[in-house]
């Protein structure tokens, strides 16, 4: 879509503008050039032209006229229109030659007709240097609209008759400061004619956009098709930046009013985010792709038709439109994928996969994140791109490859206005459950802030067990919430310094016992479960809130209650510098031989925890009440934080009324339907 860059349609068209110009200052009063010597006219010409553009216009070489009657030769040496003041260049236009032949008496017919037209070595430079200043912009022209005119015809009949037209050595600068844009384009040579050369028009050059080389190749009909108004005009246009490569190929119902666009447009490349460079559009960091869709024009919405492809190992089809009629731009689009792989959304938060379809560049950036000791993604946020444009997006994800995770589905909305981009709605299918929220990253400031508030409701227990024996042992559903904000310049920045709470809580089913008695370290019951088949214990509760200050992450409460034992502990973990320190020690709720009951730690980085023993603190044979009546009166505390999401049979409920009592009186309990007795068979 690199068509859509109104950079690319305004230095077109200014190019245009500049040649009609420059055309109409020497054709004017052609009668006198006839009688009058070569610096007479240089004089008037640059007096008259000067006034006109309220810039200097100088023709400093020579001006040489072979008359014909009806058809003469002119030819110009050195000329050239002055830039602002604000450049560091001189001249904003620079021509070493302009050589051109014109049929005089069409002109009583108000028909400009030029046989032959040759540019050597022009350089065009053209600079936006605030969104109103723009070194193309002539009070006196603009006044006028004769700009708008000269630029684009109201017919493309009136487009001036070129019969043979070429440039040599041509240079065009573009340079957009408040986008940061610089372009260089050398154009090589562009040919086209009425005779035997009227099959077609040919334009390449190459050039420079913020640092990034490509090259552009460009195919068109005559110039005798481009003035007939009564056929499309066919274009074929390629342009290559680096990995990038962006193919259209079509008909336009008006060429000159950039209108009825009817082409075919691919594209592929290494990362769909390097297209920002030609396009303006923000696109997150993603795998190599490979899009093909039909192109299509509106007014001022170009638009990116039922395209389809693939990004990475996922498929993707959908609709994109991009508007640039305003400054920002806007763009809106409804993306669907049939077989999304979770990986290809790592760029979303600022990660690079580690494995499946990838380019040079991220094999190599993985490879070094293998020996980078920390965890989160530290990759900057890019605020010129979060401000660089509007955009209302849906994506949509029928099935989700995900082999670590058991996501089904998602549907993420990103809304972006004015460098905030909300991600509503934001909701993932996962393991029969749903997590859904908000997500809003602030990218107004120059420090971003980032908070999200996420509900987790009724995610089944036995979808994250994946080893066949615990696979048919594992049930039971847990909900909670995540709610947590944060401000940096990367997610690993955010984080660190992020503050709010996460909950969940597990209740219903069951869970494989030797889980449980490993934790424990229970020596005696654990062995024969090693050597025989496994068996499994009644859940009644497991309850975990965590409270984030300032990057620190600690446990209030973290205790599971199973028929079995009851497992409390400690989970501290430091985002800043990412490292953890957990204990975790299980309560048997019956005597065993070889009961051992040393807690269990997990210490170290998060990227490579440790898992241990603790020898030095050796638990005391306590009871499971004395451990469930430890944490009831904290519970009482996070009840208006969370909705359990767990159904009406919950046995935490039990726990939370048995919290409620502990901290007074509470309203009246919800009734209950079909309480599973069972699971409250062996109370602490």
């Amino acid at each position: 879509m690199s068509n859509a860059n109104p950079t690319s349609t305004r230095l077109s068209s200014v190019l245009r503008w500049i040649g009609i110009i420059l055309l109409a200052l020497f054709l004017a009063g052609f009668a006198v050039i006839f009688f009058m010597p070569g610096d007479w006219l240089r004089n008037m010409a640059g007096t008259k032209a000067s006034a006109l553009l309220g810039r200097e216009f100088a023709i400093d070489g020579d001006v040489n006229i072979d008359w014909d009657w009806t058809t003469p030769k002119v030819s110009l040496h050195k000329v050239r229109i002055a830039n602002m003041p604000e450049s560091k260049e001189p001249n904003m236009v620079a021509i070493d030659e302009i050589d051109f032949q014109i049929k005089i008496w069409k002109l009583l017919s108000a028909e400009l007709n030029l046989p032959s037209l040759n540019f050597v070595k022009p350089k065009i430079i053209l600079e936006k240097f605030t969104a109103a200043k723009k070194n193309w912009d002539f009070p006196l022209l603009s006044g006028a609209n004769l700009a708008s005119k000269a630029v684009l015809p109201e017919d493309r009949f009136n487009f001036p008759i070129i019969g043979l037209l070429s440039i040599d050595k041509g240079k065009l600068v573009y340079r957009d400061n408040p986008k940061k844009l610089s372009l260089t384009l050398d154009i090589d040579t562009a040919k086209g004619g009425t005779g035997p050369q009227a099959d077609s028009y040919k334009l390449s050059g190459q050039g420079t956009l913020q640092d990034k080389p490509f090259n552009i190749q460009a195919k068109g009909g005559s110039l005798d098709m481009l003035r007939n108004n009564t056929v499309p005009y066919p274009l074929a246009l390629s342009i290559k930046m680096g990995s990038t490569s962006i193919g259209i190929e079509g008909t336009f119902v008006d060429p000159v009013q950039m209108t009825g666009i009817d082409a075919g447009l691919n594209m592929q490349g290494n990362n769909l985010a390097d297209l920002f460079y030609l396009t303006g559009i923000p696109l997150p960091p993603t795998p190599p792709y490979k899009l093909s869709g039909h192109l299509q024009k509106q007014n001022t919405v170009w638009e990116f038709q039922k395209f389809k492809g693939q990004v990475g190992d996922s498929d993707l089809s959908g609709d994109l439109s991009y508007d640039i009629k305003s400054e920002r731009g806007f763009v809106k689009a409804n993306l669907v994928s049939h077989l999304l792989d979770m990986k290809d959304l790592s760029g979303f938060i600022g990660a690079t996969p580690s494995k499946g379809t990838l380019s040079p560049e991220q094999k190599a950036q993985a490879e070094r994140d293998k020996s980078n000791p920390r965890l989160l993604p530290d990759v900057p946020i890019d605020l010129t791109r979060l401000r660089a444009a509007d955009m209302e997006v849906r994506l949509k994800a029928n099935k989700i490859n995900a082999p670590d995770w058991p996501i089904n589905n998602l549907d993420i909305g990103f809304n972006l206005k004015k460098g905030v981009l909300r991600l509503e709605p934001f909701n993932f299918g996962v393991a029969n459950g749903t997590i859904g929220g908000s997500l809003i990253l602030d990218g107004r400031k120059n420090v971003p802030q980032i908070q999200t508030d996420l509900q987790i409701k009724r995610l089944s227990l036995k979808q994250f067990f994946t080893d066949p024996k615990f696979e048919s042992l594992s049930a039971g559903h847990f909900g909670g919430r995540l709610k947590v904000k944060g401000n940096g310049r990367s997610l690993a920045d955010v984080l660190a310094t992020s503050d709010g709470q996460i909950t969940l809580m597990m209740s219903g089913g069951k869970i494989s016992l030797l889980i449980i008695e490993g934790a424990g370290l229970d020596i005696g019951q654990a062995t024969p479960l090693l050597l025989g088949k496994d068996k499994s214990t009644d859940i009644r509760c497991a309850i975990g809130d965590f409270k984030v200050d300032n990057g620190l992450l600690n446990s209030d409460i973290f205790v599971f209650d199973t028929t079995d034992s009851n497992i409390e502990g400690t989970a501290r973990i430091n985002l800043k510098d990412e490292t953890l320190n957990v204990k975790v020690e299980a309560h048997p709720k019956d005597f065993s031989i070889g009961s051992a009951r040393t807690p269990i730690t997990v210490t170290g980085r998060l990227k490579n925890p440790a898992i241990g023993l603790d020898p030095k603190e050796l638990a005391a044979r306590t009871a499971g009440a004395v451990v469930l009546g430890a944490f009831l009166t904290p519970l009482a505390a996070i009840i208006p934080f969370i909705e359990l999401g767990l159904g009406e049979d919950s046995d935490c409920r039990e726990l939370i009324q048995q919290a409620r009592s502990h901290s007074g009186p509470q309203p009246a309990p919800e009734k209950t339907k079909n309480r599973r007795s069972k699971t409250r068979t062996r109370k602490p």
